[in-house]
């Protein structure tokens, strides 16, 4: 594991996101929906998509616009501290009973064994003491709950092959994972592992090239649009499907 002895405090961290943009914001907003349309696919072959929804971290809700439409959700609790992006997230709910709340940290305001699944698109990653959070989280989901974890991969081929200039080796970070650890992570959180792949993620040629530049020390700012091509690449992330360890 590496540790970095002075970072963010907690406080500092949330304030922090909560100034954020969106995430991708530079990614067109239909290749970004593939891609988590691909990370709910995986939930939905192990969810029954019932009980309370809980999603650390759903951004504008496109992860979350998947489980509106296809799931049987009671109440929806969405924690996102960036308050700017509240109207589009209301939007994405069309409706259904949820509360949006501005703190990344804390699970109270959710009943016990209330939730039958639980997502966190690429936040577990910016957590500082991920044990407690997913302990905490734990309490909150009923038994046989899916928790749905999509992160960096640490051993991916895209990781070998940059080595140091990987872009998810960032201040943002301060833990990174792989298949051996986020097991050991939730085992040791209380959980089972029902699965883990990798993810297929969808980018536009200009973007991933703009990207490889970067990561090689190359600052381009202009590069060749390709005709706004967008493929899907399996490039170094992971999704983790767990579930609460029987008492």
């Amino acid at each position: 594991m590496l540790y970095a002895p002075l970072f963010f405090t907690p406080e500092q961290l949330e304030e922090l996101y909560a100034q954020m943009p969106p995430n991708m914001d530079l990614v067109p907003i239909e290749a970004l929906r593939k891609t988590q349309r691909g990370y709910f696919q995986s939930l939905k072959e192990l969810s029954s998509l019932q009980g309370d929804y809980i999603e650390i971290g759903p951004d504008i809700g496109l992860f979350t616009e998947n489980c509106v439409r296809e799931g049987q959700f009671g109440k929806y609790w969405l924690f996102e501290p960036n308050r700017d992006i509240v109207p589009a997230l209301t939007e994405t709910m069309q409706g259904k009973q949820h509360e949006i709340i501005h703190d990344m940290f804390g699970f109270s305001q959710v009943p016990d064994k209330a939730a039958g699944a639980a997502v966190m698109v690429h936040v577990l990653d910016h957590l500082l003491d991920p044990v407690a959070t997913l302990r905490e989280l734990r309490e909150k989901l009923m038994p046989g709950a899916r928790l749905a974890i999509v992160t960096h991969d640490e051993s991916s081929l895209l990781r070998r092959v940059f080595g140091k200039r990987w872009p998810a080796f960032c201040l943002q970070h301060p833990e990174i994972y792989n298949p051996r650890s986020m097991k050991r992570l939730l085992d040791t959180a209380g959980y089972d592992v029902v699965q883990l792949r990798k993810t297929v993620n969808h980018f536009p040629v200009q973007f991933l090239l703009r990207h490889l530049l970067w990561a090689l020390g190359l600052k381009i700012k202009s590069v060749p649009s390709f005709g706004g091509i967008t493929v899907g690449l399996k490039l170094g992330n992971m999704i983790t499907i767990a579930t609460p360890k029987a008492n």
